[in-house]
């Protein structure tokens, strides 16, 4: 019986520098940030259009910042209200920017999760000792910062030029609190269109699928519920995102002048029904990764 030969290929182990296993879910983010970029008709169509529609509301609020919007009896009140337009702009863009964040919803967020389990690239992560809570807080943090960047940076672009037109000191002070408001409406609003497609998609594996739950959700229950609010003017239009969050919007800002046009939510039903229904999103995606984690490939406990 002859005798095995080894042959030295000259493999040496590793010497380099590690990552620290609490850093990788930033690999995670940053490559669904890189991923998104790819194509224009992912991350890139919804920029475009949160740009064309920060333009407009910019316009809008420049040259016609001193004309007053007035109401025709349409408040809870009966009685009639002014509003300058300077004012009422930034309020109402963000029902243009939540739908710019849809799309985005529909070319990417969406179908994330289910893209990775259907293409087998769970266990190219998990073989790598990659914890399932890294998958998450990755996945929400790159596509976050998508949906962000389509949300939030519009607001505060649109906040500071408010800012700028003012005329006096005394104007600017009296505006400074736009701000803020801003930052925490497009804070809530990100998050929620963060967590929510997230979810969707970790429920089903197939990308279409996934896609078309989404799509219902957001689009059917979500109109059925926003009539049904109406109709009872009860709080379930909370239910109904985009109702949500105009709602608080408007009283944040005061804009009192066009609330009673569709459902309408408590601020305060509206902030915590927001905050409970992307804590149960959250812990979906979590609980969907964990058990992919651990009926797959690899992975670290």
């Amino acid at each position: 019986m002859s005798k095995g030969t080894v042959h030295d290929l000259g493999y040496k182990r590793y010497v380099g520098s590690r990552r620290a296993p609490s850093t990788r879910w930033r690999v995670i983010m940053r490559n669904q940030i890189a991923m998104g970029w790819k194509t224009w008709w992912r991350y890139k169509l919804a920029v475009g259009a949160a740009v064309v529609a920060t333009f407009v509301s910019g316009g809008l609020m420049y040259f016609a910042n001193n004309e007053i919007l007035r109401s025709v009896g349409n408040t809870a009140g009966g009685s009639a209200m002014a509003l300058k337009i300077g004012d009422a702009v930034l309020p109402l863009s963000i029902e243009w920017f939540l739908r710019v964040a849809f799309v985005l919803s529909l070319t990417l967020g969406a179908t994330i999760v289910a893209t990775d389990t259907h293409s087998g690239a769970f266990t190219f992560y998990f073989v790598r000792s990659v914890r399932a809570r890294d998958y998450v807080i990755g996945k929400l943090a790159g596509y976050g910062v998508l949906v962000g960047s389509v949300i939030m940076i519009p607001l505060l672009v649109l906040s500071g030029l408010r800012l700028g037109l003012s005329t006096s000191s005394d104007e600017l002070l009296a505006h400074l609190s736009v701000l803020p408001k801003a930052l925490g409406v497009g804070a809530l609003a990100t998050l929620v269109y963060t967590a929510m497609p997230l979810a969707v998609s970790s429920i089903i594996n197939n990308r279409r699928y996934a896609l078309a739950l989404w799509a219902a959700y957001y689009i059917v229950a979500g109109n059925i519920i926003s009539v049904i609010g109406i109709t009872t003017k009860s709080d379930i239009g909370v239910l109904h995102l985009p109702t949500a969050i105009n709602s608080i919007t408007y009283d944040l800002f005061d804009v009192t002048l066009f609330r009673g046009f569709g459902a309408d939510v408590h601020t305060n039903t509206a902030i915590i029904g927001l905050l409970v229904q992307s804590g149960i999103a959250i812990a979906i995606l979590a609980f969907q990764v964990s058990r992919d984690h651990k009926t797959g490939v690899g992975g670290a406990s």
